[in-house]
C-alpha cells in the first residue's frame, strides 16, 4: 500500500495509505420484483357452486373484479381446463433447459393439504404408498403442498413448500399415537362378528339340599369374514377372534360416540384450514370416517367446509388392497341384527341375548349410518366438491383427476385504474353475480415495477413488503442503514447501501440435543425517486448456527450486509425492514440521500471503517467495498454506520477519487479536520495515479478528538473542486 508524502503536521492528524481499486462501472440492479406492468394485471380466479364443485361454464358478465374497492374494466376472460395446465407442465418438463414457462404473478391460491388420520401401522403403508404417488403427478411447479397428521387438532408434519422430497420425507414421519384406536385398527375388527356368550346351567337334585350345578359357558364371534380375507394374513385362532370380537361389540356399543369423536376431528381440521388462504384441496388419508348418525350435523360441518373454500379427496387407505371391502363390515353387522332378531321367538334365553335383543334398532342404525365408514368419505368428498378414492390400487387417474380439479381456473385480465408503483398493496376482491357461486383470487399485489432479469417475489420480499406497508411501521429492535454515493457518471452514478444489526438484537433459538443456538435474519429494501416511485429494491435472507461456548461473543458482534446500485441524479428514499424469523417480529426506518450530479474531478462520500477483511477469492468488481492492493490480496471494507466513538477509539475513513480524464493536471486532495465548528488542521497530497478504471481508493487515520469532529475531502484537478464531508463525535470519558 502506497504512503504518501507530508509535513509533520499533517502527519500528526492524518496518516495516508492509497490503495488502487480496480472498480468496474457499476453493474445494473438485478433485484427480484412481481411479474406485471401498469398497464395489465393478469389474475387467476377459481369459481365453486355452493357444495364446494368447479364451475366451467361462468359467463364474463358473471364476474367483477375489485382493486382497492374500485370496479375495473375486464379486458380478457377464458377458463383454462386443469387438462391443459397438466399438459404445458409436461410439455415444459420435457423442454430443453432454456425453455422457461413464463410464470404468473397472480396465480390463484391452491393449497393442497396432505392429511393423515387414525393410521395404524398396517393402513400408514398404504398411505404414505399413495402420497408418494401423488408427488410424482404432473403437479404444477408452483402448486404448495403441506403434510398434517390429524388427531384431536391438525398437527404440521411439513410447513407450504414446492419441495417434493421435503414433503415425501414428512409423509414417511406421519403416525398418529401409541395409543391405537381400537375401531379403526384394521379392517379385520370391522368385519369381525361381536362375541355371543351363551350360558347353560343343569341342577340335579332339589335346590337348598344336596344336589350338583353344572355350567358351560361357550364363546363364539369374531370370526374374520373369509370372503373379504382370503389369502390375507389375519389371524384366526380362539384369542384373535375373541379380541376381534371384543372390539367390534365395543365399536357397536359405542358407535355413536366413536361417530362424534371422528366427526369432532373433521371439525378441527376444517376450523384451521379457514385460516389460510384461498381454496384448500384436502387429499385426507384415512381407513374410514364414523359419523354420529345425525345427518343434520353432518350436513352442518360439509356447510363449513365449503364456506371455508375446503375440498376434501378422501382416499380411503382399508380401499387400496384390492383384497379388501369395508362395505362388507355393513353387510355382517346388518346380518347380525337378522340374527338377533331371529331369537326374538325363542323360549329360552338368556341375560345376554336379551340385552343383544334391546339393542336390535341400534345395530341396524348403526349398520345403514357408521359402520359403511367408505360411504361417510364419499358423502364427505362430494358435497365439499371432490370424490373418494377408494376400492383400487390404480391411483394414477384419480390423482390425474384430482390435479385438474385443482388447476382448473379463469384467466381475468383488467386495467388497473391506479399506475403508481410505489410499492404499496393493492387489494382485489373478486364478486360473481350469481348468489350461488364464490370466486377466489389472489388477495392483492404489490404495486412494483418490472425490473431487468427479476423473479416472483420471495418469502423475505413478501414479508419486507408486508412490514414496510401497514399504518403503523414496527419498530421492536434497532438497526441501521444508511447509502453512499461513489462512481459518478454521465447519466447513472454507482451507489452502495450498507446496513448493520446487532446480533444482541436478534433472537438466538437453542437447539436441542445440539449445543448450539440459532439465528435467522432477512433484509429488504425499498428505493424510492423523488416522486414516491419504486425504482429499484434489495433482499437478503441468511441464517447462522453458532455453538453455545461461542454465543456471548456472537451477540457482541454486528451482522453487516451491502448492495451496490446505479441511480440517476436525484433525490431518493431508502425504506427498509429487518425481519428476525425466530421471534417473528419485524423492525423498519425510513431515511433520504441524495445521489447529486458530479461534474469534473469525482469523489465519492466518505465512510468510517469498522474493520478490512480479506476476501475469499477474487474481488467482486462491481462492489466499491473490495479492492486489491496487491495480486491475489483482495481486501474488503466493512463500513462503521454508527458516528458515536469511544474515547479510546482511533478512526480509519475511507473513500475513492475519480480523476477526470479530460483534464491534463494530475489530481491531489486537500483534508480539513474541524472539531467543535474549528479547524485546527488542513493539508494538501498529491496522489497516485488511479487504475485502468480511472479509480484511486483512498484510507485515512484522522487524529482523535473528543468533541464533535467532521472530515472534510476536497479533490481537486485543475480548476475542478468536489467536496465532500463525514461528521462524527468521540467521547471523552
Amino acid at each position: 500500500m502506497n504512503k504518501i508524502p507530508g509535513s509533520f503536521f499533517f502527519a500528526f492528524f492524518f496518516a495516508f495509505s492509497p490503495t488502487i481499486l480496480a472498480q468496474q462501472p457499476a453493474a445494473a440492479d438485478q433485484t427480484p420484483t412481481i411479474r406485471h406492468t401498469v398497464q395489465e394485471v393478469l389474475l387467476q380466479v377459481v369459481v365453486h357452486d355452493s357444495r364446494g364443485r368447479i364451475v366451467k361454464n361462468l359467463k364474463p358478465n358473471e364476474i367483477e373484479v375489485y382493486e382497492n374497492g374500485v370496479r375495473q374494466q375486464i379486458r380478457s376472460f377464458k377458463l383454462i381446463s386443469g387438462r391443459d395446465v397438466v399438459v404445458k407442465n409436461t410439455e415444459a418438463k420435457r423442454a430443453a433447459p432454456a425453455v422457461v414457462a413464463p410464470s404468473n404473478p397472480l396465480k390463484a391460491v391452491n393449497l393442497i393439504c396432505i392429511v393423515f388420520t387414525n393410521l395404524d401401522p398396517y393402513t400408514k403403508k398404504y398411505a404414505v404408498d399413495a402420497a408418494r404417488e401423488f408427488l410424482n403427478s404432473q403437479i404444477d411447479p408452483d402448486t404448495w403442498v403441506a403434510v398434517f397428521n390429524l388427531d384431536t387438532k391438525l398437527h404440521v408434519l411439513q410447513a407450504f413448500t414446492t419441495n417434493r422430497n421435503d414433503v415425501i420425507d414428512a409423509a414417511n414421519k406421519a403416525f398418529t399415537s401409541p395409543t391405537v384406536d381400537f375401531a379403526q385398527v384394521a379392517t379385520a375388527v370391522l368385519n369381525a362378528a361381536p362375541n355371543m356368550v351363551t350360558m347353560e346351567a343343569t341342577a340335579t337334585g332339589v335346590g337348598g339340599h344336596a344336589g350338583a350345578v353344572a355350567e358351560t359357558a361357550t364363546v363364539t364371534g369374531g370370526e374374520a369374514n373369509t370372503n373379504v380375507f382370503v389369502g390375507a394374513d389375519v389371524a384366526t385362532g380362539d384369542s384373535a377372534n375373541r379380541q376381534r370380537g371384543d372390539l367390534a361389540g365395543q365399536r357397536r356399543q359405542f358407535g355413536a360416540i366413536e361417530g362424534m369423536r371422528e366427526m369432532d376431528q373433521i371439525e378441527a381440521m376444517i376450523r384451521q384450514l379457514a385460516t389460510l388462504p384461498g381454496h384448500k384441496s384436502v387429499l385426507l388419508f384415512s381407513p374410514g370416517l364414523a359419523t354420529n348418525g345425525d345427518p343434520d350435523l353432518f350436513q352442518a360441518m360439509v356447510n363449513r367446509a365449503n364456506k371455508s373454500n375446503v375440498t376434501v379427496y378422501a382416499i380411503d387407505v382399508n380401499g387400496l388392497s384390492a383384497d379388501q371391502d369395508n362395505a362388507q363390515a355393513s353387510s355382517n353387522a346388518l346380518k347380525h341384527a337378522a340374527s338377533v332378531s331371529s331369537t326374538q321367538g325363542s323360549r329360552r334365553t338368556s341375560g345376554a341375548l336379551s340385552t343383544e335383543q334391546m339393542r336390535q334398532d341400534d345395530y341396524v342404525n348403526d349398520a345403514v349410518r357408521t359402520t359403511d365408514t367408505q360411504a361417510a368419505l364419499r358423502a364427505l368428498s362430494e358435497n365439499t366438491g371432490g370424490f373418494l378414492i377408494g376400492s383400487t390400487n390404480d391411483l394414477r387417474k384419480p390423482f390425474q383427476r384430482l390435479l385438474e380439479d385443482v388447476d382448473t381456473h379463469y384467466e381475468v385480465i383488467y386495467q388497473p385504474s391506479s399506475h403508481d408503483l410505489d410499492g404499496r398493496f393493492r387489494s382485489i376482491e373478486v364478486k360473481s353475480t350469481r348468489a350461488d357461486l364464490t370466486a377466489q383470487s389472489r388477495p392483492g399485489y404489490f404495486a412494483l415495477p418490472v425490473l431487468p432479469e427479476t423473479e416472483e417475489l420471495s418469502p423475505t420480499d413478501m414479508s419486507g413488503l408486508a412490514a414496510l406497508t401497514v399504518r403503523k411501521l414496527p419498530h421492536f429492535f434497532d438497526f441501521k442503514a444508511t447509502a453512499y454515493q461513489f462512481r459518478p457518471g454521465p447519466a447513472d452514478s454507482q451507489n452502495a447501501l450498507a446496513f448493520e444489526i446487532p446480533a444482541k438484537n436478534l433472537h438466538a433459538t437453542p437447539e436441542s440435543g445440539l449445543n448450539r443456538s440459532r439465528f435467522h435474519v432477512g433484509i429488504f429494501a425499498l428505493i424510492k425517486d423523488s416522486t414516491g416511485q419504486v425504482v429499484s429494491k434489495f433482499s437478503k435472507d441468511s441464517s447462522y448456527e453458532v455453538p453455545e461456548q461461542n454465543l456471548a461473543k456472537a451477540q457482541a458482534t454486528t451482522i453487516s450486509f451491502d448492495h451496490a446500485l446505479a441511480l440517476p441524479p436525484g433525490h431518493y428514499t431508502l425504506e427498509t425492514a429487518v425481519l428476525d424469523s425466530e421471534k417473528n417480529w419485524a423492525s423498519t426506518s425510513t431515511s433520504t440521500f441524495d445521489s447529486p450530479e458530479q461534474k469534473g474531478v469525482g469523489l465519492s462520500s466518505i465512510m468510517l471503517v469498522k474493520h478490512v477483511e480479506p476476501v475469499s477469492g477474487k474481488i467482486e468488481p462491481a462492489n466499491p467495498f473490495e479492492f486489491e492492493p496487491a495480486p491475489n490480496q483482495g481486501q474488503r471494507v466493512i463500513p462503521e454506520l454508527g458516528t458515536d466513538l469511544a474515547a479510546d477509539a482511533k478512526p480509519l475513513v475511507y473513500f475513492v477519487v475519480y480523476p477526470d480524464r479530460s483534464i491534463p493536471e494530475k489530481p491531489k486532495i486537500e483534508a480539513e479536520f474541524w472539531v467543535g465548528g474549528k479547524l485546527l488542521a488542513k493539508q494538501t497530497a498529491d496522489l497516485p495515479a488511479p487504475d485502468p478504471t480511472g479509480a484511486i481508493p483512498m484510507m485515512i487515520n484522522p487524529a482523535a478528538k473528543p468533541g464533535q469532529c467532521e472530515m472534510r475531502i476536497i479533490a481537486v484537478q485543475g480548476g475542478s473542486r468536489t467536496t465532500q464531508s463525514l461528521k462524527y463525535s468521540i467521547s471523552s470519558k
